[in-house]
């Protein structure tokens, strides 16, 4: 799990309709989240009332229960965005009662399709599906799952980004599908990423990506935002066209 991931997940989740009435729980959530991915992280009760809540310095949470009553109200928050809004995410936030530090897990959605709706886009991520070539793999290779969790969060937070502000005609739906297929063996991993129409299944674009079983955390997160980046410019042009 990395800092990229965990930033992308909690980016929906403040950005969600859930959320959408509840500045004051966004940003809650917004300073937990970004604290405890710090070394010296601080989340004590005090900083919270004072740099989340601006209750200045002179809050006592010893007679104000201010953080108590938002962190609750938090918990409840999260509960509804996961069971209704959130129920494909890879990522789950949580906030343990008694504790202002997130517990942050990931969740086995890796095996079923992801669902991506915005205003004139429809996009199905489908399941990756690992295809064993030479020694024998798991379908759960480390490298293809957190590829495809790479791309699939990059790009929904991109698509979120870039067509925040876009205006489509009134029927206009573009419905596409993502398909990832990963290719392991002793040579190392080969993905192929095809871009196609939903109702048709015609490809309208695909890209191939091979690694060397040395690659890095690191590089492979590079090569999935790369992917993404170019996958959003792609499909930004399919919606120019079809609008």
């Amino acid at each position: 799990m990395t800092s990229q991931l965990i930033g992308s997940a909690l980016d929906r989740v403040v950005n969600s309709k859930t959320f959408s009435r509840s500045r004051s729980l966004q940003d809650f959530l917004t300073f937990i989240v970004t604290q405890s991915l710090e070394p010296d992280q601080n989340l004590k009760e005090y900083r919270i009332g004072v740099d989340v809540l601006k209750r200045g310095g002179t809050f006592d949470p010893a007679e104000n229960s201010i953080v108590r009553v938002q962190a609750y109200r938090l918990r409840a928050k999260l509960a509804d965005y996961y069971q209704h809004e959130g129920q494909a995410e890879d990522l789950r936030i949580d906030l343990a009662p008694g504790s202002y530090t997130p517990v942050i897990r990931e969740c086995a959605v890796v095996a079923t399709l992801r669902s991506l709706r915005f205003s004139g886009l429809s996009l199905d991520i489908l399941p990756y599906v690992a295809v064993k070539s030479g020694d024998p793999v798991t379908p759960g290779n480390a490298a293809a799952t957190l590829l495809y969790s790479v791309i699939a969060a990059h790009l929904d937070t991109l698509l979120r980004a870039h067509l925040r502000h876009r205006s489509f005609s009134r029927n206009a739906r573009t419905h596409l599908q993502l398909d990832f297929t990963a290719r392991s063996a002793a040579s190392g991993l080969r993905a192929i990423v095809f871009l196609s129409d939903a109702d048709s299944k015609r490809v309208i674009w695909s890209r191939a990506l091979s690694q060397s079983p040395a690659v890095t955390i690191p590089e492979m997160e590079d090569a999935g935002v790369a992917l993404a980046e170019t996958l959003c410019q792609r499909i930004d042009t399919l919606l120019t066209c079809n609008g």
